[in-house]
């Protein structure tokens, strides 16, 4: 293993540890509640512009610079450089959806269209409409899970490797990752399994609990993971600056 594979395999042990540590708070703090739980730090962990959310935009800064840097080396490649500018594009808005175009940051006002409009009346768009919330958001879900897999069909059956779909083998263990948290919280959803959490006397289903752990549905799933779009994103980012130097490894026969 080279250092570069070295570098990145540090990358994606952090980034599990993280994960693990973030289930665990989110367990504990649930279902236990340890007097630390009370602490700012971790009361702030998962709410709106708590440590997850300043996390994920760090990544998106990160990754979005990356992306710019190979867009920038690779020459006389039309159809990647469109592709790589499309990435840019919606990791930008990705990125300024999520600091709602700088308004957790320098606090100002929401617009009155903006106060009307939004549910949670910032000055964003993926809070006044599903089709700028959920598509985009199923849309990341699917290329995120999916994309090792295609890459794999590709070259096993078409003798083709899209480098620029697929720059580095730990994207599947992300993809991976994605999958165990996102398919057990589909399933229950699909099949409608989870019996609610208080019964029509407002007393507490017991079921409830077990279906909440094996969902992780006691921490908030959504931004878990976000979190971990970004960091894929970010591996992808990295993994492809270090070989977009060269242009004919991004396409191979």
């Amino acid at each position: 293993m080279n250092k570069q594979d070295h570098f990145e395999s540090i990358l994606v042990k952090i980034f599990i540890a993280l994960l693990i540590l973030s289930l665990l708070e989110g367990y504990i703090c649930k279902y236990i509640i340890y007097n630390f739980c009370r602490n700012y730090f971790f009361k702030n962990f998962w709410e709106e512009n708590g440590l997850i959310e300043n996390f994920q935009s760090i990544l998106l800064v990160l990754s979005i610079f990356l992306l710019f840097k190979s867009y920038r080396k690779i020459k006389h490649i039309t159809l990647i450089k469109i592709f790589l500018f499309m990435k840019i594009t919606a990791l930008l808005y990705y990125f300024l959806e999520e600091i709602s175009y700088g308004q957790h940051l320098f606090k100002w006002e929401s617009t009155s269209f903006f106060l009307e409009m939004n549910n949670q009346k910032e000055t964003n768009l993926h809070n006044i409409s599903n089709l700028f919330d959920k598509l985009p958001r199923t849309l990341v879900m699917i290329w995120c899970m999916l994309c090792p897999l295609i890459f794999w069909l590709l070259t096993k059956f078409k003798n083709i490797r899209l480098v620029i779909i697929y720059p580095s083998k730990l994207l599947s263990y992300i993809s991976i990752i994605l999958s165990l948290l996102v398919i057990p919280d589909l399933v229950i959803d699909k099949l409608d399994l989870h019996p609610g959490h208080v019964d029509q006397f407002g007393k507490d289903i017991l079921e409830a609990k077990f279906y909440d752990i094996i969902t992780f549905n006691f921490i908030r799933l959504s931004e878990l993971h976000e979190l971990i779009f970004t960091f894929y994103f970010f591996i992808y980012s990295y993994t492809l600056n270090k070989i977009s130097f060269v242009s004919k490894k991004i396409y191979q026969n």
